[in-house]
Order: C-alpha cells, then sequence, then structure tokens
C-alpha cells in the first residue's frame, strides 16, 4: 500500500541515495543539512510502497516572503530511479496540492532544470501548471549547470 508522510529522521539515508540518483552533482554534505532542516520545519514529504522508499518532495512556506507570499515553493522531488515513470510524482504533486488547500495556501511555485530530456516539464504541464518565468543566471557554486524554468499553479 503506498503512503505518504512527513519525513523524519530515519528516512536521512534513502532521501541522500534518492538525491544522488536523481541529481549526481549535489554535494551529500549540504543534502545532510538540507535534509535535517527539511525535517526540523515539517517541510518533507515520503513517499513509501510498504516499506520500501519510492521518493520525496521538500517544499518552503512563504506566507509573508514577497513575491511569493501565501505559497509554497517546490524546492526539491526526486523518485527513485526503478520507480521513475510509474506516476509516483504525479502523487506527490497531488498531495503537496491537497496540503496546499488544507493550509489555505492558493499557490505553488517551482522550478526546474531547461534542459533537454527533462521529464518533470511534462508532468508539471500535464498537471496544470503554467510557466511563469526561467531564471537563466545560476550561482557559479551551485551544483546545478543549467538555468531554471518557473513554473506556478493556483490551488482552488
Amino acid at each position: 500500500m503506498i503512503k505518504i508522510r512527513k519525513g523524519n529522521k530515519s528516512d536521512r539515508n534513502n532521501f541522500l541515495k534518492v538525491q544522488k540518483q536523481a541529481f549526481p552533482n549535489l554535494d551529500i554534505k549540504k543534502q545532510e543539512k538540507y535534509f535535517n532542516f527539511k525535517v526540523k520545519n515539517k517541510e518533507i514529504f515520503i513517499v513509501r510502497l510498504n516499506k520500501e522508499y519510492l521518493g520525496h518532495l521538500s517544499f518552503g512556506h512563504y506566507l509573508l516572503n514577497p513575491p511569493f507570499a501565501k505559497s509554497i515553493f517546490l524546492e526539491e522531488m526526486a523518485v527513485g530511479k526503478i520507480f521513475r515513470g510509474k506516476g509516483v510524482g504525479k502523487l506527490l504533486m497531488e498531495y503537496i496540492e491537497k496540503y496546499c488547500k488544507s493550509k489555505k495556501i492558493p499557490m505553488i511555485y517551482l522550478g526546474t532544470g531547461d534542459y533537454n530530456g527533462n521529464k518533470a516539464i511534462k508532468l508539471y504541464k500535464k498537471l496544470g501548471y503554467s510557466k511563469i518565468g526561467k531564471l537563466k543566471d545560476i550561482n557559479p557554486k551551485s551544483e546545478y549547470k543549467y538555468s531554471q524554468i518557473i513554473f506556478g499553479k493556483v490551488i482552488k
């Protein structure tokens, strides 16, 4: 049975493994700190099938900070290699939308890499997210070597 829940410290190793699969250039030490921060702030959801870790989604609350006031910004979504293309990402996205509805958060934003073959773009469009911009300049010290496309969706 598939279950989605808030992440906890016991998910650390699985989180790091799936992050590395999805984003091979990421600094693992930074990812450990990021994971701990997200667990502490309750800003990470984990999806499991029975006891098997399928993937995760992490986000930030921007309840007061412009320009994203009263919104959620999805920061990371990663699915284990063998579970990709099986609807896990869609489940996570539907879950975060339900979460936003329950908290009366009317907007979700996210960024994804602007490169050929990025399957997430197709998923976001299919789920009703609209392209609202592009971030061309990336911090030279970033693990990402490509620009970001910014998507948004009003949650009703």
